[in-house]
This record gives C-alpha cells, structure tokens and sequence, in this order.
C-alpha cells in the first residue's frame, strides 16, 4: 500500500515534481520519492471520448439520428496509452491517498477526473484525494505548495464545469457537424465535411466579419490644413482645426472647396498664439503579460507564429523558467508580488540580463496597474521564475534553445519595466489663432526614459477607420518657447489630402485576442474594471484557443500566411454565408456559455441545469432546417466557382474540352471527367514529382524540364526530360544543347552548358576553350549570375572572405572581357542613386537612409531616412526625387490627426529634409 500517489499530466511534469520532492529511482511508468511515495503520469489525454459510431442509435450519419446527446457520455482509453493506464490503475488501487497534480486549471483538473474515475477511485470520500495548485514548475514553488494542499473537494465546482464542457463540446460538435454537412452533401453533392462546434464557428464568424469589412471598405477621401508659422523664437508648424456642437475637435475637411476656402482665407496673414503648455506627462509601464499578451508581443518583436509561441512558451515553462502560461490575467495578487520581488533579486545577482534591473527591486504591491487580488483568476500574469538560465546552459535537459532564450527575455523585460521608473515626458501644445481660424501643434520630448530604457516599443499602425481621430499622431518637430499672445505670422499654408484607412487584416495573434474578449476590439490599457467581465465571456479558454485555431486552418476554413497573417478561404466565406444567422455562429451566444461555465466553476450554477441548456441547444441546432436549404439552392444559382465548400482551384484549361483542370489526389483531372473527358495529369512521372506551376506551364502549350529522372536499369545514371502535351496527351524528349544551355558563348556564339564544376561552351570539341567556374575567390556563381555575365552584364559579389583572415570581407563587380572574368571594386557612382542636391557628388543608401557619398571628407549634411511617416521610401522613389524633383504619389502616410494621407515627396534643401509635394 501505497501512502500517496501523485497523478501528473505529463511525464516531464511528473520528472519536475519528483526531483523537488526527494527523487529516489526513476521509471518507465512511474518515479519513487525517498519516503515510499510514487509520482506517475497520464501522457495528457489518457481518457477519450468513444467515437460517436460506439452508440447504436448514432452509428449512421443521417438526419433522422440527430440531435447527438449521449447521456451519459462513454469514455475509453486512449489505445496508444494503455499501458501507462495499467500502472496508473495498479498504483492508484493501492493508494491510501491521491494527489492530483495535473494542470492547475480547468482542463488539468477535467483529465485527472477522468482518469481516476475510470480507476474506480473515491474522490470523494474525505482524506482520499488532494490537490497539489503550482504556479510554476521550481522545486521552492512545488515545496511549498506540496506542504499546503487543499483537499480535492474544493476543486469540484472546476471538475464539473470542465465535465459540462467537454459533454456540450461533444454534442454539439458532432451535431453540428452531421447537420451541415449531410444538408450541404444532399443538395449540391459536393464531397466535403463541414466541421462546426461550440468555439471554432463562432471564432470563424470573427475572421468573416473582418474579411467581409476589409472586402467591402470603399475609402473615403477627406482634407486637411498644415501650416507653417513664423515668430521672433522660430518657426514650427500646425495643423487647423474647430471644435463641434459637442465639444470634439475636428481636424478634417470634407471637400476639397471647403480646405481651400480656408486656406486662401488665412494665406500670408498674421495671427497671435492664444494657447502655450508646456506640461510633465507620466508614461507608465505596459501591464503584466497575459498568455494572449506575450503571443501578440512575441509576433510583433520576434516573428513567432502564434503556433510557434505556444511550444516555445510551454517549453521555458517546462524547463522552470517562467509561471504558468495558459492565463488570461495580466495582474498579481498580492503574495505572489512578494514573492517575485524575491525571485528578481536573487535574479540579479547572476542573471547576464542585469543591464535590464533596475539599481533596487522594491515591491509594486501598491500598483494596482500591475497587482491586483481582484484580477487574478486560476492563474497570475506570465513571469520569470528565480531559475537563471545561464545556470544551465551545459544542461541537456534544461538549458534553453535559440528561441526559448529570446521568449524569456520577452518576458524578463516585460517584468523588470514595472519596476522601474515611470518615463516622464515634456508635452508642448500650442494653439494659433488665424483670421479667427484655429491651428494646433504638439511636440513631445523625453525627459526620464524610466522603463523604456529596457522595452522595445513596437508599435503598428492601426488602420481601424473608427480610431483614426483617437490614436492621432503628433507632428514631429521642436517648437520654440513661445508666449500666449504672441505674433505668428503664415509663412505657407498646404491643403493636402487623405483617405480612410480599411481594416487591418488580423494576424494569428489577434484572433486569438478576439477570441480572449468575445469578438470586442478592447483597448485593455483603458478598459479598468470591464476587462474583467470581457475576459469571462471570451470564446474557449487559454488552453484551447491556440488549438481552435488550428483546427479552423486544418479544415480549410481559413489560411494562416508565412507574415501570420489571417485570410478566409472560399470555403469558410461560402460556409459563414450558410450559417451566418445560426445560434451556433453567435458570438455573444458562446461568450455567454463561457461566462456560465465559470459560473459553475465559482460555484454559482448548477451544472446539472446547463447541461440542460446546452441539450436544448443540441436541439436548436437543427430548427433553421429549411432556411439553410432556401439559402444552399441559391448560393448554388449564383455559383461561378467549382465548388461551393471544398476549396477547389483552377489549375489552368483542359486541352480536349476547355473546362477547368482542378487537382485531385493523385492528379489533375479535367472537371468534366462526369462529362466523359478522361483528361489527367498524374503527379508523378517516371518517379519524378510534377510541381503545380510545372503543370500550370503544361496546361498553357509551354514545355517544361524535368530534372534527374531516375533510370530504370540499375547503375545507369538520373536522365533529364522536356514534357509537353500534344492533343491531351503528355509526350516527352530528350533535351537538346539549347534546352540546357544557360547563355551564348562570348567567343564562338555556341550554347554555354553546366557541368559539374563549371560552366563550359559546347564547342570545345572544335577546339573552344571558353569556360567559368562555379566558383570565383572562394565565393559562389549561381546560374543566374553566368546568365548576367553571357550577355555582357556585370555583377556585383558581396562579402568576399579576404586571403588575410585578420581583414575585412570584401565586394567586387566581376565581368567578362576577351572571353575572362575580370574584376573591379565597385565606386560611389556604383552605389549612387543619383546626385546630391547640394553638391552634386553621388547619394548612396545605407542601411537607413539615403546619403552624400563625400559627408566625410566634404561635409555634406544631405541625408534621409529611408522610411518617413511609417512609409518606406524605395531607392526607384528616391532617385525620381533627385532626378526630377518629386516622388510618385505615394500611400499611406501616419502624421497629424489625419489618419493616413497620400502625397508626392520631396526635398526641403534649406531644412535638409523631406517636403510634401502637390
């Protein structure tokens, strides 16, 4: 018998606990501790749930079968994981006590349940069960808790919403699933699963609503006044504005008639400054990280995809780097403050991120910004543990990857900002009266940097049309000290123009966002108390969100790019269109269900009685029967497309009968095929696999060089073949000098052709002796540079290695004279993107901007961002400029109050820098 059995979820949680507690002998199945107790493990999902073909009554996918409501819902286990279930089972039946110490969350505590109720085990009955609630995996953190458990009792109300959620989840989903898919199969005959369910439909509501908005957005055009004043303390700028019945400024004109108006009224008059503040603004630290909030930040300073967040999140976790991950809450109660206050300064002492510490770690119980009882749900904010990664740098198991360490600097960062200081800035608004018009300017200038010492301030332009006047911008510039009264006269006054900006496409991380809060846009840093009641009724949970995601992209209904950004797919638009006004699609709906299951979970709800709403809901899925099937015989009516449902694209024309070519499992096949064309391109030939653009050229009468084929009789060697189709047919032959050839030879006008180590001319035989090698001075030629070289281009090479190791890696340009590679430095004039407006000498780019190549040596201040007013200015953009004086008109400028605006660019020589040009 057995003292205690502690049941994890995973084994290396199970290895984690074990090792805190007094490991004594590790095993396959289960680890020993010193005093007799035994840590084992559930390999996550141990327990499924039996397929819905288990139930008689439901084996059959028909309509007359439905609603799915098992009740009582059948488990099984996991067949791949039945010998773990064996000793657990052992273990378990001889257990005096057993500590739950899966997951300390609703999901965690659902899976240990499961597991002990399939043993048999009396949860229940007093002193048989415990429940082990860490924070983080650190030996002190699982001490401590271990030696404070609470009895498992006090967790039933988490257990039964967990139950009542993975039942709804269940019923609903095949319900769902069956009902739209036998419908949709029924009526147009498509091939195709609709999958649906509780959290992924109305999440996929979330990606149309914004693709339909960002389909249907018809910008608007406005105008806007800037204007630039001159006084005895200097000149600065401002933009005009007036104030509404209701108090609001506004900072636009809706007419090009009504700009110009104003702009003739005020042009070459002189006004007075009726407004001078100067003030101290407190600009505090960014809150604690949610797991939504570090998925958001880590796609905006590090690219991770919200997928790749996840792993690399889970694994700093695992290796006791940071608190638990899957939490909404962005606040600390106030024992754990305490507690991190010691963390951090046992950090410091050895930490290699001591530059981010600030001189004292003191406590930030007081902040409510950042701790908060109140806030806190299962879980606190994302945080670093004491563990110093460097400490275990050599460890195998233990030490931190590439992207791991740059994920716990993240969240390093984002802990020490609340820390320290706040940023104080010298905020200076003005505000010129002209002709009773009113222009207001704004500088800003940073006085005490506080915690943005440390933090990488990412900040995206937000195109949402709605924000467009609250996330105004200033101007940058420096006004000078001016007084209230003061004489300012209009130097210039520019009328330009704008237009609204669309929605901004979602990427992953924002959706999971909009799941967090229901589908609302919640400015968190402004929301106070309400985010609370947002996060309560948010889609899914922490846990799954990530994984709803995933399933909406497997199933087709939406695309995820290589930028993360969120597209919606044929499929999910024609299925969202089908099922927009079903209960099942409602968000607001399944926020509700979430905010009832916590209710279960604070002990406020029965869940007796919400699993009879969502049986009842099971039901309600089906009542829109007829609707839907009106609504499929339309869309089919007006139907262009293949398919409705099944993502089907065109890959090009069928060459017997002119219908669509699509692609299918083995092949591309002509669409007709029920029509009788027998038209098909298999994707492989002769062992070689055809990509979809080789067979797009097919398709359009080109040839195409199929590479390596491997041979038939063994110890011949790979062959390559041209394809072609020739009346539906696909034929092929063996390439010619030509077909391989990659230039003309600069000496006899023969084919130039690839050989192992070089390039050769195909008339050696006559006696030719043309030939470059595939590699020049340690440094490779691809195919694409010999093209350039053949027809007499030069060719930049970068970051040469030198001979001498102690130098520094070189470029050349490299060109062909009398049939030989010769070689150059490459000059300014090489590098120039035209000549200097103030000395003619040649303007090169740098990394970051546009410059005089003769600054060191001349002094020549001329120089220019590369990006202005969140638009990047191309070299083709910028030597129009100094060409001809002016850029194209170019989008999407950020400045002012205006949103965005589109003008032409061009250059201010008295003050060095860009003008905006009509």
């Amino acid at each position: 018998m057995y003292n205690r059995v502690i049941l994890t979820e995973k084994p290396d949680m199970g290895l984690n606990i074990a090792q805190a507690l007094g490991l004594k002998s590790k095993g396959r199945h289960y680890h020993v501790l010193h005093n007799g107790d035994v840590v084992t493990w559930a390999i996550g999902h141990v327990i499924q749930l039996k397929e819905p073909k288990t139930y008689p009554q439901y084996a059959e996918w028909t309509l007359e079968s439905l609603p799915f409501v098992p009740d009582p819902v059948l488990t099984e286990v996991d067949p791949a994981k039945k010998d773990q279930m064996k000793a657990i089972r052992e273990l378990v039946n001889k257990a005096k006590c057993v500590v739950i110490a899966t997951d300390a969350g609703r999901e965690g505590e659902h899976i240990a349940r499961l597991v002990l109720q399939e043993c048999g085990y009396p949860v229940t009955e007093t002193g048989r069960a415990l429940r082990l609630w860490v924070a983080d995996l650190t030996p002190d953190t699982i001490q401590k808790a271990y030696a404070n458990m609470k009895p498992a009792s006090f967790y039933d109300n988490l257990a039964a919403a967990a139950q009542v959620r993975s039942t709804a989840d269940y019923w609903m989903g095949i319900t769902a699933t069956r009902f739209f898919t036998l419908k949709v199969q029924a009526i147009t005959k498509e091939r195709t699963i609709l999958s649906a369910g509780r959290v992924q439909t109305p999440t996929l509501r979330i990606v149309y609503d914004r693709e339909m908005a960002i389909q249907n957005f018809k910008p608007q055009p406005f105008y806007y006044l800037i204007s630039e004043f001159q006084t005895s303390s200097g000149k600065y700028t401002g933009q005009w504005f007036r104030v509404d019945e209701e108090g609001n400024p506004i900072y636009r004109f809706d007419t090009q008639e009504k700009a110009d108006g104003i702009r003739r009224k005020v042009q070459g008059n002189t006004g007075s400054v009726i407004r001078y503040v100067e003030k101290e603004v407190k600009r505090q630290a960014p809150q604690l990280l949610s797991e939504g909030a570090l998925k958001a930040e880590a796609r905006k300073q590090l690219g991770f995809s919200l997928k790749k967040t996840t792993k690399v999140l889970q694994g700093v976790y695992d290796k006791h780097f940071c608190s638990y991950p899957r939490t909404s809450s962005r606040h600390m109660s106030e024992n754990a403050a305490d507690q991190l206050v010691e963390w951090l300064n046992k950090l410091k002492a050895t930490s290699k991120y001591q530059h981010y510490f600030p001189a004292s770690i003191e406590s930030i119980k007081e902040k409510k910004r950042f701790v908060d009882n109140s806030k806190v749900m299962e879980h606190h904010a994302i945080v670093p543990t004491d563990q110093d990664p460097d400490h275990f740098k050599d460890h195998e198991m233990y030490k931190l990857t590439s992207d791991e360490e740059k994920l716990y600097e993240l969240i390093l960062r984002h802990t020490l900002a609340a820390f320290h200081s706040e940023g104080i800035d010298k905020e200076t608004e003005v505000i010129t009266s002209v002709m009773d018009e009113n222009f207001y300017s704004k500088s800003v200038a940073v006085l005490v940097p506080g915690w943005r010492k440390i933090m990488k301030i990412v900040q995206e332009a937000d195109n949402e049309q709605d924000d467009l006047e609250k996330n105004q911008q200033a101007i940058l510039q420096k006004i000078p000290q001016l007084q209230e009264g003061q004489s300012a006269s209009v130097n210039k006054v520019e009328a330009l123009s704008g237009k609204t900006s669309k929605p901004k496409r979602f990427y992953d991380s924002d959706l999971q966002r909009a799941m967090e809060f229901a589908g609302r846009l919640v400015d968190e840093e402004a929301a106070g108390e309400e985010i609370m009641e947002y996060l309560k009724a948010g889609i899914g949970t922490p846990a799954t969100r990530t994984e709803t995601i995933d399933t909406l992209a497997h199933q087709k209904y939406i695309e995820i790019d290589s930028k993360n950004l969120v597209y919606l797919t044929d499929k999910g638009k024609h299925f969202m269109e089908l099922i927009y006004e079903h209960p099942l699609a409602s968000i607001e709906l399944t926020g509700e269900f979430e905010r009832k299951l916590n209710d279960i979970a604070d002990g406020v709800r029965s869940a007796e009685s919400l699993l009879e709403e969502f049986k009842a809901f099971a039901h309600q899925i089906l009542s829109l029967e007829n609707m839907m099937e009106q609504r499929i015989t339309a869309m089919m009516q007006g139907n262009k497309k293949l398919s409705l449902f099944s993502n089907i694209e065109e890959i090009g024309s069928c060459p017997l009968c002119g219908k669509p070519v699509i692609e299918g499992s083995k092949g591309y096949g002509c669409s007709g095929y029920k029509d009788g064309c027998k038209f098909t391109i298999w994707k492989e030939y002769r062992n070689v696999k055809l990509r979809e653009k080789q067979v797009r050229d097919l398709l359009q009468g080109k040839e195409v060089l199929l590479k390596d084929v491997p041979p038939s009789v063994e110890g011949k060697k790979p062959y390559d073949l041209v394809l072609f189709v020739v009346e539906g047919n696909l034929q092929n032959r063996f390439p010619s000098l030509e077909d391989n050839a990659v230039g003309n030879c600069p000496s006899c006008g023969k084919p130039v052709t690839e050989k192992d180590k070089s390039y050769n001319c195909s008339g050696y035989r006559e006696g030719c002796k043309f030939s470059i090698w595939k590699q020049y001075r340690n440094t490779d030629l691809p195919k694409k540079a010999i093209k350039a070289l053949l027809v007499g281009k030069e060719v930049l090479l970068q970051n040469i290695p030198p001979t001498d190791p102690s130098k520094k890696n070189y470029d050349l340009f490299v060109f062909l004279k009398n049939g030989q590679i010769q070689s150059r430095f490459p000059s300014a004039a090489d590098n120039t993107v035209g000549a200097c407006p103030l000395c003619k000498n040649p303007v090169v780019e740098t990394a970051t901007n546009y410059s005089c190549s003769t600054w060191k040596t001349t002094g020549c201040k001329f120089r220019l961002g590369k990006e202005f007013l969140g638009v990047k200015i191309t070299s083709a953009q910028m030597k129009k400029i100094l060409k001809s004086g002016k850029s194209d008109k170019l989008e999407g400028f950020k400045g002012g109050k205006t949103g965005s605006f589109d003008t032409a660019l061009g250059y201010d020589p008295a003050q060095n820098r860009y003008s905006f040009v009509r």
